[in-house]
């Protein structure tokens, strides 16, 4: 199903390296005015990165990592990165997947219930719960075993996973109200491009750039002071969780600073800004109450 996806508060990057709580910097694009994204020079090797004059444009105050699509992430104080995702522990970003039994992907712009999952995975065991049921546990080392490969659909690219057998799908019903399946990445191979379409707005996106069951692309960034910006302009209370980032700064200069950013840089990890992130009806979703909205705000104002 088409879905309409707006700009909002944040920026896709991609990266590749390891992050934990730093400063900030960044290289500044040459016209922040210009809404068309000119055809930005490359970083190419090590030594061009070392020649970069990098300006510090505040911190990072929190890391989340959603182990499955939709459900509720988890706020955590260091993780590894590489090409597909933060990983925390054995926790990889967005490596699990709810889909149909005909393999078409369950998110919370269709169920807002799945914002109220809480997942852990420690141990390659995925715990999850909800507000009144028993919670469950998902082995994935058995998952993995059995190797039971489906195929699903994640915005018209097909993708594999693992399922995770019927037990899962069972509590997953009560929940969701709906037959439903929970996949499984694994290490099955990453072969979704970010979107091809978009190569003309994005002149960092590279033929290799994959994520696992994202949107678009394995990181998402987002500054308190766009959230704040937002927040005065509508009377809903929202909250950075409603947007869920992967990673949340703090200390810019201005509201939407991190939209002049070109490339990215946190300790020892580069990340190349790719493209505002568009968003769509998934904003009106409270990550806490998992209620949509009447007013369909924040989404109306952000069409604004």
């Amino acid at each position: 199903m088409e879905i309409s996806r707006y700009w909002t508060t944040a920026t896709i990057l991609i990266i590749g390296a390891s992050i934990g709580t730093y400063v900030l910097w960044r290289t500044r694009k040459n016209s922040a005015k210009n809404k068309k994204r000119k055809m930005i020079s490359r970083i190419q090797n090590q030594e061009q990165l070392k020649l970069m004059k990098w300006e510090s444009v505040g911190k990072v105050v929190k890391v989340f990592v959603y182990p499955v699509k939709s459900c509720k992430g988890i706020s955590v104080e260091s993780a590894s990165a590489d090409f597909r995702g933060l990983v925390h522990q054995a926790a990889r970003d967005r490596s699990f997947i709810i889909t149909t039994e005909k393999g078409t992907m369950i998110t919370g712009r269709m169920v807002p219930a799945t914002v109220l999952i809480q997942t852990t995975f420690e141990n390659n065991i995925l715990t999850l719960s909800y507000p009144g049921i028993e919670e469950l546990q998902v082995d994935a080392n058995q998952v993995e075993k059995n190797r039971e490969i489906i195929k699903a659909v994640v915005w018209g690219e097909e993708v594999c996973g693992l399922d995770c057998g019927r037990d899962v799908s069972l509590w997953l019903e009560k929940i969701l109200r709906r037959k439903c399946k929970l996949l499984y990445q694994a290490d099955l191979p990453a072969t979704r491009v970010s979107e091809h379409a978009l190569a003309d707005q994005c002149s960092l996106l590279r033929d290799d750039d994959h994520s696992l069951y994202a949107d678009f692309s394995g990181y998402m960034l987002m500054t308190t002071e766009s959230i704040a910006n937002l927040q005065s302009k509508v009377s809903c209370k929202i909250a950075a969780e409603d947007f869920r980032p992967n990673i949340l700064v703090e200390g810019t200069q201005k509201a939407f600073d991190e939209d002049e950013w070109q490339y990215v840089k946190m300790g020892d990890a580069v990340f190349r800004n790719i493209v505002p992130c568009q968003r769509c009806i998934f904003t009106t979703i409270s990550a806490q109450t998992g209620k949509k909205n009447s007013d369909m705000e924040p989404l109306r104002t952000l069409k604004t």
